[in-house]
C-alpha cells in the first residue's frame, strides 16, 4: 500500500501530468512543477477539451508508453460541463461516471506497475461558467475525493485552493480565472504549490 506520508517522488523518477486545457500549454502549472523538481522528468500530457472517457482512450500513448514512475491526474472541468448549456450536444458524464473513470485510470496504472498516483479535485467555475453550471463542480470534487480515497492515492484539494484564492467573493465574479474556467497565469504557480504540498515535496 502507498504510504501517503512519504514524498510522492524520489530523485530521478519520471512524472506524467495527465489533464485537459488547464494542464496543456507551455505556461501551465506543469512548468512550475518542472522548475521545482529539477531532479525529475515532468511530462505535460494535457489535451484541451479532455474528459475522463477521452483520457482513458489515450492512456497507452500518453501514459504507459512514457513509462512513468508516477502519474498526476487533473481532470473534471469538462466532465462537469458536457451535456449542459452550450455543451448540451455531448453526452453527459455524471459525477458517478467521473468517479468510476478515475478509479479505472488508477487500476489500469497499477496493473502496469505505476503505483504512485495523485488525483486533483477540479479547480472550480466562476463568472459565466458558474452562471451556466451553478454548484455542479462540488459534486465532481467530491467524486474525485471518493476515487482517491477508494484507491488510496494522493489527493490534491484544488477545490479548497480555489475557495481560498477567491476569498468569499461572489462566484458570479471573475477573480482567479480569465474566462470562468481557466486560471489566470499567476495562479498556475499556486496550483503547482498545492500539488507539491499534497505530495510532501514543498521545500
Amino acid at each position: 500500500m502507498l504510504d501517503l506520508t512519504k514524498p510522492f517522488l524520489e530523485k530521478g523518477e519520471k512524472l506524467v501530468c495527465l489533464g485537459d486545457s488547464l494542464t496543456e500549454g507551455a505556461n501551465s502549472y506543469v512548468k512550475y512543477l518542472q522548475e521545482a523538481l529539477p531532479d525529475n522528468e515532468v511530462i505535460n500530457a494535457g489535451r484541451g477539451g479532455d474528459k475522463t472517457p477521452w483520457a482513458l482512450t489515450r492512456f497507452e500513448r500518453d501514459v504507459w508508453e512514457r513509462k512513468p514512475d508516477a502519474l498526476s491526474i487533473m481532470l473534471g472541468a469538462n466532465d462537469a460541463a458536457v451535456g449542459r448549456g452550450c455543451w448540451a450536444d455531448e453526452p453527459m458524464i455524471s459525477p458517478e461516471a467521473f468517479r468510476c473513470n478515475l478509479v479505472w485510470m488508477v487500476h489500469l496504472c497499477m496493473l502496469r506497475g505505476i503505483k504512485k498516483i495523485s488525483i486533483a479535485t477540479p479547480f472550480g467555475f466562476e463568472g459565466d461558467s458558474y452562471a451556466a453550471h451553478g454548484e455542479i463542480m462540488t459534486q465532481y470534487s467530491l467524486a474525485a475525493r471518493a476515487a482517491a480515497d477508494e484507491m488510496k492515492t494522493y489527493t490534491v484539494p484544488l477545490d479548497v485552493l480555489f475557495a481560498k484564492l477567491r476569498n468569499n467573493a461572489p462566484l458570479t465574479e471573475l477573480i482567479v480565472t480569465r474566462d470562468g474556467t481557466h486560471p489566470q497565469a499567476e495562479y498556475h504557480k499556486n496550483i503547482a504549490e498545492a500539488m507539491l504540498t499534497a505530495w510532501n515535496l514543498l521545500k
